[in-house]
């Protein structure tokens, strides 16, 4: 009688530890779903934090000075399913590459360069010189119509470029535009005009 007590007793403990085993294995697996939804969540917030933040002084502008234009919408810039076939590594960002400022004619006011859209959908590159409390427009080129834009901007440092089978010393800021996985060039200010040499291919 006291060995089938002591073997009871054992087979209460083991099917004890095995329950106490599942019972982890499924907390595990809870703690792994709410480790995944909280990476989906992060991110979420990393591609909704690529919003474009346009200074009060250049929205106030536009708005009063380029009726009728907006800057290029995130929608318009690049298609969903070219980003998504990028690794989140290299691809780029919208409030980065849509408006970018520097002192482009040497002056050292803010200058700001972006894509303004009509209200036709035609959209053109820009480039506004600070004077005083306003700006002067200068246009840089019209885009292609197409579904997207597919361009970029990033401001370029002073120095030397190359490009078109020259060198290119800048004074001042330059404006450096992309078509992506496509071909880079940068516009300059030289002496009162805005000129363009093709830096990649």
């Amino acid at each position: 009688m006291k060995k089938i007590l002591i073997l009871i007793s054992v087979l209460c403990f083991f099917i004890g530890c095995k329950k106490d085993d599942k019972k982890n294995t499924t907390s595990n697996k809870t703690a792994t779903k709410k480790e995944t939804l909280k990476s989906n969540n992060s991110k979420e917030e990393i591609e909704e934090d690529d919003t474009l933040i346009v200074p009060e002084y250049i929205s106030d502008f536009l708005k009063a000075k380029m009726p009728g234009y907006s800057i290029v919408p995130r929608e318009k810039w690049l298609s969903q399913e070219y980003l998504d076939g990028l690794s989140k590594y290299s691809k780029p960002l919208y409030k980065e590459d849509i408006l970018v400022e520097g002192d482009f004619n040497g002056d050292g006011e803010d200058d700001f360069a972006t894509f303004l859209m009509d209200k036709n959908g035609k959209i053109s590159l820009y480039a506004f010189h600070k004077t005083g409390d306003s700006f002067k427009k200068y246009l840089l080129q019209k885009e292609k119509n197409g579904a997207f834009l597919g361009a970029g901007l990033e401001t370029e440092e002073p120095g030397f470029i190359y490009g078109g089978n020259k060198e290119v010393g800048l004074d001042y800021n330059g404006i450096n535009y992309n078509v992506y996985e496509k071909e880079g060039s940068t516009f300059y200010y030289d002496a009162g005009r805005y000129r363009k040499v093709l830096t990649s291919e």
